[in-house]
């Protein structure tokens, strides 16, 4: 997600969206034709989270680039249920003092809430089978074109690591010469269908300086539980860590932030979910220390992405395999714009990012970690020039990419009656053309959703519509949570207590990634939602 006042001007600024498959004549890098104006660029408001309503694009308009909404409205912080709530670590609140959170702090590490101790990254208490690490298939056969195979591919269930792999007969490179790397994991992919659906814990640990910051209690087991009981299978936990880095040269991670989220997500894999942390609001253009200047200055913040993931990665070292990392939110320059500098910069970043990872070893040196495009987009401009990172040949990458389709009702508090035939027909449209951009990787679309200002029933016929759409092309949809309630809220779950907030959406959520996951390739309709 990016900051309220940047997220929709941003999403316009990157450039190439879904094209003109959806419903305008428009090609890649420009936008649909729309009856109704362009979207306001002034953002989304800090409370009640309204979005200026300059204009929206019109029906059936088509996905914009990346980003989530930051906007909650102040959530009462109820008590902790069982297992207790997170202290807001990370120092004081803004104004008077240190504040801990209600329900009382955490130890490092902590208790869990069901069922014993919880080491630090340790083994889940209760919840769900472990997977161990994964298999990496022995010899690991080229993807078609001849590359060659490093490590072979992950499965789910033990075994040895091959000592490098095969190289594929003949040894040419495919016209183009692009690595399989991920994409040629058909474990990954069949990894992200068992991840769908799944939920994002925002507005929470990518606050500053506090995991309050934005109005939400702290997490706790029983709100995560509640998530894993409706049907979720993953969570994402974004973080912010730039108030908790050190001085250069070691930038060292603050201790009591590190392990409030250990903690949590440690309760994620308690509950049996896949859970994925980040880096969040550190490259997305606001003023983050991950900048994209000349290629000379971007060496130095690549030096600093090194040493925060070496310490990020070395604390999730000892955690089982539902344990996921991702580089980045919306990787992107101030102001947006898909521009060749930005993507030469995050190249060497999301290098910087995944080498300091595999560095640390033991499970770390085949964890899935998640990549993204300038961004987050659905820009094919973006992907290609990501499918060019040094590191894209490693097998156990997948990738994520932002949605919030169509925006003019995903990013919109300006009403619009979503669920027409041509609706439904643009949605599958955007899917297909995503999926024939990154035809063979597991795909995540990390964030989606609608706010609250829209009518509940198309809300709940959206969601069942997208949910569906992205688990039959094979994707992992992730619901875009930032708590609270009114117009900008994305909310379906009580932070405090995990009460369903918006139980219809919740059940076309799982509805639709039920059926998408039965009928793979057979897309929602108007007539057979």
């Amino acid at each position: 997600m990016r900051s309220p006042n940047s997220k929709i001007a941003a999403f316009f600024a990157v450039g190439t969206v879904f094209s003109a498959i959806a419903c305008s004549g428009s090609d890649n890098g420009a936008l649909p034709g729309a009856t109704g104006g362009a979207p306001g660029a002034a953002g989304l408001s800090g409370t009640g989270g309204t979005v200026n309503t300059a204009g929206t694009v019109g029906t059936g308009g088509l996905v914009n680039n990346g980003g989530s909404s930051n906007t909650s409205s102040t959530s009462s912080v109820g008590g902790a249920g069982t297992g207790g709530t997170i202290a807001a670590a990370g120092g004081s609140p803004a104004t008077g003092g240190s504040k801990a959170t209600s329900g009382g702090s955490a130890s490092t590490g902590g208790a869990a809430a069901t069922g014993g101790t919880i080491a630090n990254g340790g083994i889940a208490a209760t919840g769900g089978s472990k997977l161990t690490g994964g298999t990496v298939s022995t010899g690991g056969t080229a993807a078609t074109g001849g590359s060659k195979a490093t490590g072979g591919a992950m499965s789910t269930t033990g075994g040895t690591k091959a000592t490098g792999g095969t190289p594929a007969t003949g040894g040419s490179a495919a016209t183009g010469g692009t690595p399989a790397g991920g994409g040629g994991n058909t474990n990954l992919q069949a990894l992200v269908k068992a991840m769908a659906p799944g939920w994002n814990l925002g507005n929470s640990f990518d606050g500053t300086p506090l995991v309050t910051s934005w109005g939400n209690p702290a997490p706790n087991q029983t709100l995560i539980n509640a998530v894993k009981a409706a049907g979720f299978n993953s969570m994402r936990i974004p973080v912010s860590w730039t108030a908790h880095i050190g001085a250069a040269p070691n930038y060292t991670i603050d201790a009591a932030w590190m392990a409030s989220v250990v903690q949590t997500a440690q309760w994620a894999v308690n509950a049996g979910l896949y859970a994925f942390v980040n880096t969040h609001h550190e490259a997305d253009g606001n003023g983050g220390w991950v900048s994209f200047p000349s290629t000379a200055a971007a060496a130095s913040v690549a030096t600093e992405v090194t040493a925060v993931w070496t310490q990020i990665a070395t604390a999730f070292k000892a955690f089982d395999s539902h344990l996921m990392l991702e580089c980045f939110n919306e990787p992107n320059e101030a102001g947006g714009g898909n521009t060749a500098q930005a993507q030469a910069d995050l190249n060497l970043y999301l290098t910087a990012c995944v080498n300091a990872i595999r560095a640390t070893g033991g499970a770390n040196a085949t964890r899935v970690v998640m990549i993204q495009p300038v961004g987050a987009s659905p820009s094919q401009s973006g992907i290609n020039a990501m499918l060019q990172a040094s590191i894209i040949s490693d097998p156990n990458l997948i990738v994520s990419i932002h949605t919030y389709y169509p925006t003019n009702f995903g990013l919109s508090t300006t009403p619009y009656a979503w669920g027409s035939s041509a609706d439904y027909t643009n949605m599958a449209n955007s899917i297909t053309q995503l999926r024939g951009w990154l035809p063979n990787w597991g795909i995540v679309i990390g964030e989606w959703g609608s706010m609250g200002a829209q009518a509940t029933a198309n809300r709940a016929a959206h969601a069942q519509a997208y949910a569906r759409d992205t688990t039959t092309a094979g994707m992992c949809p992730m619901w875009w949570d930032n708590g609270g309630s009114g117009s900008g809220s994305f909310a379906i779950f009580n932070r405090a207590t995990g009460a369903q907030t918006q139980a219809t959406i919740v059940s076309g959520i799982i509805t639709g990634a039920q059926k998408g996951l039965a009928t793979p390739n057979t897309y929602s309709t108007l007539a057979n939602p």
